[in-house]
């Protein structure tokens, strides 16, 4: 869906706010990020990116639900992550090595992103010292997560993990349909279903 002009301009300059007041990043510095930035608008169901695919843009969401899944050969999904306003969307390996993408992303909700030159962004990176901090930021907190991910697959079990998640992703869980939850989890539906009832047994007694 195109978005006009005018909301496109008031979307970016809320996005330049953000930057400014959330990262400290100079109002000549956010006119250097966004020069080259484009808004688009994806419906539920489209795909960012694909696996295999080498990205050309980094994607910062303006509003909406973005997902990142891995797709096996034989046609099952695992749920990887979650992102929201506010958040980036890119593969690590993808931006730092230039490799193709292990994994999909796809909007699960009406999804506003600002859309930046890939190789713009590490060219500026190499160059700007601000913007070299708030790139090295969002790589720190993806890294961050993906740590905290793994941790938690590795010590605690799927009651633990659901605990977890509720507390890394609060404002996300009402948005989320079970059987993604459940993905992101490692385990089935029916499982989540047991652990929430027993989650809520334990709350009322």
């Amino acid at each position: 869906m195109a978005i006009s002009e005018p909301d496109a301009s008031e979307i970016l300059s809320a996005f330049a706010a953000g930057l400014s007041q959330n990262w400290g990043v100079p109002e000549r510095d956010t006119g250097l990020l966004l020069g080259n930035a484009r808004v688009l608008q994806k419906e539920a169901g489209d795909i960012l990116f694909s696996a295999g695919d080498f990205l050309e843009d980094l994607y910062f969401v303006a509003s909406g639900l973005v997902r990142y899944y891995y797709l096996t050969p034989d046609g099952r999904e695992f749920n990887k992550s979650f992102v929201s306003n506010g958040g980036v969307v890119t593969c690590l390996s993808s931006f730092l090595e230039a490799r193709p993408a292990p994994f999909f992303t796809e909007a699960l909700e009406p999804t506003v992103l600002i859309a930046l030159p890939m190789e713009k962004v590490r060219d500026m990176k190499s160059s700007e010292i601000v913007l070299e901090r708030l790139i090295n930021g969002f790589i720190a907190k993806l890294a961050l997560q993906k740590e905290k991910r793994e941790a938690s697959f590795l010590l605690e079990d799927a009651a633990g993990r659901y605990e977890a998640f509720l507390k890394d992703f609060e404002a996300l869980a009402p948005r989320l349909p079970q059987y993604h939850i459940a993905s992101y989890l490692g385990i089935t539906a029916v499982a989540l279903s047991r652990i929430r009832a027993r989650r809520v047994t334990r709350q009322v007694s």
